[in-house]
């Protein structure tokens, strides 16, 4: 049997940026000052800050090495996801946790593999507050007096700084670990049965040989005009996306500015794309019609049957319209307006994205039937078989899947993500890395295509 005999650890880099939702959305922020903004999301020291990765390599016997990449989503620590990835963070987890269980492994199949690498749990060492006593202390009470003079004289109390304890708690690997080392145990697979990565998963999963390439989505970020003309000219089956992090300018007090937008975008397929070319258009809004509405369903589905005519005669997705601080709140709230929808005889599909972070939320979500498509962010799951049984759970269930992800993400996470899409056959996958469009809708074309042409060119 082939084993593993070294575990490569390098630093590494995303293409995109991790940023602090919570933040744009409540002080909308200009570009040029998010990089030394105060945050407001635990974990980030900035309101944008590079997105930092890790490279994992498995040196085998037989003279290869299989690499995977560590990475996290862009808006990382929100709606139940684990906080923003750091690589010094992740490169201590795999030398004291990952490299000594994988380092003279024996490559058997991947389901087994991953499934080891993640359930792995790590001592850690945290800093937590002390509990504070209700009410004000014997000492505080007989410092108030003085305390009252000193604001009456003008003077500035010092700052209080809250007692903390440092404390050993046990919890499971970052998902960006989990993610990062399946990749490479999944290329390791295949590389020694001399296979696909597509391959190795339809084999282990009993699934059809993958054949056809999958419908591509594409995501225009902030530029929501330059980037919808790249993406039109290109026929993707799903665009743009759309970036929702200025309400004000984006979105408007009423919804009205996405409308206009809307309006632009339908008449812009219809000018470069042709009578021939129908896309879906599919708005990811970040949860900010909740916000503009103060979450009543009504204005919500209001604002939706809005954005429905506006794109006629094209299909419409729309991808968190309102998000809910818990995951049962927010699955009942789009459960509730899904119903609405079908009650009004609306065709707008809604998406599932926050909260949907791992394959039980998903598949709590499919049990609803809370939406009519889930975005799988594939770094949210942790190991690429969690991403795989979900793909798996929505088609079951009757749920449209997306194979989502992040802008935040390598080259090598996105490869990996074609071969779990051409073998699990959803029906999208994100085009990823990176906010530019071009690159990541070659990179996951381009990468499908060879896949395919090498199992035919086999297969005859």
């Amino acid at each position: 049997m082939t084993c593993i005999t070294q575990v490569l650890i390098a630093p590494a880099t995303g293409a995109y940026y991790y940023e602090d939702l919570a933040a744009l959305q409540s002080h909308p922020t200009p570009l040029a000052e998010r990089y030394a903004a105060a945050p407001m999301t635990p974990g980030f020291r900035h309101i944008r800050e590079v997105a930092e990765a890790l490279s994992v390599g498995l040196v085998l016997d037989i003279g290869q090495v299989a690499w995977g990449d560590c990475v996290a989503v862009a808006y990382s620590g929100k709606a139940g996801r684990d906080p923003v990835f750091r690589t010094e963070e992740g490169l201590a987890t795999m030398q004291r946790v990952v490299a000594p269980l994988l380092q003279g492994r024996e490559i058997t199949t991947f389901r087994e593999l991953a499934g080891k690498v993640d359930s792995l749990f790590e001592s850690v060492k945290i800093i937590k507050p002390l509990p504070q006593p209700k009410g004000m202390t014997r000492r505080e009470l007989l410092a108030a007096p003085a305390r009252m003079w000193r604001a009456a004289q003008g003077q500035k109390e010092e700052e209080r700084i809250a007692p903390t304890e440092r404390v050993t708690v046990e919890r499971r690997l970052h998902t960006a670990v989990r993610y990062g080392v399946s990749q490479a145990l999944l290329k390791a697979v295949a590389l020694v049965r001399g296979v696909t990565m597509a391959e190795v998963i339809a084999e282990e999963w009993d699934l059809p040989l993958p054949n056809a390439p999958v419908p591509i989505h594409a995501q225009s970020g902030g530029e929501r005009y330059h980037n919808a003309d790249k993406m039109i000219v290109r026929r993707v089956a799903s665009l743009p996306h759309g970036l929702v992090d200025d309400i004000p300018e984006q979105l408007g007090e009423d919804g009205a500015k996405l409308t206009r937008y809307v309006r632009w975008l339908k008449e812009r397929i219809q000018e470069l794309g042709g009578a021939d070319y129908r896309p879906t258009i599919h708005l990811d809004v970040h949860g900010a019609l909740g916000q503009i509405f103060d979450n009543d369903l009504g204005r919500v589905l209001g604002q939706l049957y809005a954005l429905e005519l506006a794109v006629q005669p094209y299909s419409l997705r729309v991808e968190s319209p309102m998000i809910m601080e818990s995951r049962e709140a927010h699955i009942e709230t789009m459960k509730t307006l899904r119903e609405y929808v079908r009650f009004r005889k609306m065709k707008v599909q809604l998406v599932a994205d926050e909260w949907a972070n791992t394959l039980e939320d998903i598949q709590a979500f499919v049990d609803a039937q809370a939406a009519d498509m889930i975005q799988i962010k594939t770094p949210d799951l942790g190991s690429i078989h969690n991403t795989i049984e979900a793909v798996l759970a929505c088609k079951a269930g009757g749920v449209s899947a997306f194979l989502g992800g992040s802008c935040a993400e390598t080259d090598l996470s996105a490869k990996v993500a074609v071969h779990v899409a051409l073998a699990t056959r959803p029906d999208l996958i994100m085009a990823k890395p990176g906010m530019g469009v071009d690159e990541g809708v070659m990179l996951v074309q381009n990468e499908m295509a060879r896949t395919l042409a090498w199992i035919r060119a086999r297969e005859a």
